[in-house]
């Protein structure tokens, strides 16, 4: 039986056996038999453990938890905290300690288990020194140590391994958990989008399936009750969105076609008493046929919550009450919750409260990032061995310097490679190359991520229908391109692009020409008119962007300048205004 067939059969059977519960009637608030469990989200940190202007960061978020566990422990209840996923790539602390810097960080903060998503695939294999990508390693590597340097659980249910047919079976990384919140046993699921696979990098994932969320929701609380869970919490690497939180129990400022909302739709009564949803970096705080869903927007700015009152002597959840995202901030307004000043005159906010409590940061949390933070300091400080006489930037019009800085070093680095095209727009350049000595980390800064170089060989006449389709999407910037001429103008019959060589000479239709870019463009809208052939994917032992540019840099060596890089008299595009409102067809 496979998968897919053994989830819609637990489903019929948890239907069966799931039956609405009935609702209990309040009980006093003191009452000795009721205890309070405070189910904590956070979600899509990307990396980002320190703060910004104020707001966010790992440490501040443990001081609203240590007042919250005090809280807690005061009246015999527990805090439970969870991750719902996205959780490593983005910072650049942690994307090169490639999420160990995270971990640190959520074992002191004494997290009970995180959901995978999507991003967290994105560092592939575990990384060799010097930051360098080690091709020929598993592609789940990084991840995967992770996983095993956590002494919470990752989770991830519905992420199926297409040899077993059955979720993951990779140390620490399980479908679901029992843990014990002051002697009630909490199950908590973990599971992610259904379009998980498709936000990440492909050659990372190859192999692995998203199996339908509530089936597998299903199938899992309802072992999870089968062994003495009480109260069942998801955490799930998907989500909703909503604006106002002023009414919790209907979703008139929120978007009802949500993922989430749609899976809490399709569980039986009773079944799952909380969800923690993540993925869409917005948020949530309301209740969705009686299951409270929380959801605290992205970036460790915020944290959702949700109490769940559980009577001790009958063995069930009494109530559930919901709670706004939290916006984690050193300094509050008491009544608004605002983390900005009502005016530029105004005086300064209160620090921050929260449980009758002033926030402090929690240090332990500094000191247990403190030796991979080192780490990442002696890594970025390391040399190219390029000076750089004028910053060199990714500004411009239709060329920047740095684009095609990127666009050459990709060309002349492959062997055979006539022209390059990289991505400078959304998911490209990050970052200006400042002046002074070049460092990795002033690289890495400027493109962080994992992606590969791929090879094409292509006729001029689909080239020209790639460029041609970039051209009508007014895209201006978005690539820079080495080794070739785009020349377009409008004729009768509408958009006409022209390529050449860079050394003038025309390329012709039928002509093959080898182009390198990257895999996401290769992958994306750029090639929607000239697709790769079927079964096309990203070979394993593709190189890394960044390591090409890092090693051309290293070869050439010497002083940079961005004049080397955009030649008035020989630019890369001719693409005259006009055409922007006028060629027939854009």
């Amino acid at each position: 039986m496979r998968h897919s067939e053994s989830s819609l059969l637990a489903l019929a059977l948890a239907c069966a056996l799931w039956a609405p519960r009935l609702s209990a009637q309040p009980q006093a608030p003191g009452a000795p038999h009721l205890v309070t469990l405070s189910i904590v989200g956070t979600t899509d940190l990307h990396g980002f453990v320190f703060p910004r202007n104020g707001r966010g960061g790992l440490a501040l978020l443990a001081g609203f938890l240590n007042n919250l566990r005090a809280a807690r422990e005061a009246d015999g209840g527990a805090v439970l905290l969870l991750d719902a996923g996205d959780t490593f790539q983005g910072g650049i602390e942690s994307n090169l300690s490639e999420g160990a810097l995270v971990v640190d960080a959520f074992n002191a903060m004494g997290y009970a288990a995180a959901t995978i998503g999507n991003h967290d695939f994105d560092f592939g294999p575990v990384d060799a020194s010097g930051a360098r990508q080690m091709l020929t390693g598993d592609a789940r590597g990084a991840l995967k140590a992770r996983a095993a340097q956590a002494k919470y659980t990752f989770l991830a249910a519905n992420l199926i391994d297409d040899r077993t047919d059955r979720p993951v079976d990779w140390p620490n990384v399980r479908p679901s958990v029992i843990v014990d919140a002051a002697g009630v046993k909490v199950g908590v699921v973990g599971v992610m989008t259904i379009d998980a696979l498709r936000a990440t990098l492909p050659v990372n994932v190859h192999g692995l399936r998203v199996a339908p969320l509530a089936p597998t929701i299903i199938a899992e609380a309802s072992k999870l009750r089968a062994a003495g869970a009480e109260v069942v919490v998801v955490t799930a690497h998907a989500g909703g969105a909503c604006w106002q939180f002023e009414r919790p129990a209907d979703l008139p400022w929120c978007d009802p076609s949500s993922e989430i909302f749609s899976v809490a739709r399709s569980l039986p009564k009773g079944l799952v008493d909380v969800i923690t949803a993540g993925h869409t970096h917005y948020g949530v705080g309301h209740q969705v046929e009686g299951i409270a869903i929380v959801q605290a927007y992205a970036l460790g700015r915020a944290f959702g919550r949700a109490d769940v009152v559980f009577d001790r002597d009958a063995r069930r959840v009494v109530r559930t009450s919901l709670f706004a995202p939290r916006d984690v901030c050193a300094r509050q307004d008491p009544e608004t919750l605002s983390c900005e000043p009502a005016g530029p005159s105004a005086p300064p906010l209160p620090v921050s409260r929260y449980e009758g409590r002033i926030v402090t940061p929690d240090s332990a949390v500094v000191d247990a990032m403190a030796p991979a933070l080192q780490r990442v300091r002696d890594l970025q400080a390391t040399p190219i061995g390029v000076f750089v006489d004028t910053p060199i930037g990714r500004g411009g019009d239709m060329e920047s310097p740095l684009g095609n800085l990127f666009a050459d070093a990709l060309r002349e680095a492959i062997a055979g490679a006539d022209v390059a095209i990289n991505n400078n727009a959304r998911g490209g350049l990050r970052a200006d190359i400042p002046g002074g000595a070049l460092t990795f980390g002033r690289l890495y800064d400027v493109f962080p991520f994992d992606n590969r170089l791929v090879r094409l060989t292509l006729t001029g006449a689909e080239l020209r229908r790639v460029f041609a389709d970039e051209i009508r999407r007014k895209r201006r910037g978005a690539l820079g391109i080495s080794g070739v001429l785009v020349k377009a103008g409008c004729t009768a019959d509408g958009l006409e692009v022209e390529l050449f060589h860079a050394t003038g000479r025309s390329i012709g239709a039928d002509e093959r020409v080898v182009v390198v870019a990257m895999d996401s463009l290769v992958s994306g809208l750029m090639f929607a008119t000239v697709p790769p052939p079927a079964g096309f994917s990203v070979p394993e032992d593709a190189p890394i962007v960044r390591e090409v540019v890092e090693d051309w840099l290293r070869q050439r060596g010497g002083q940079l300048d961005p004049e080397q890089f955009v030649d008035p008299d020989r630019r890369r595009w001719e693409l005259p205004e006009i055409i922007q409102v006028e060629c027939a067809g854009l």
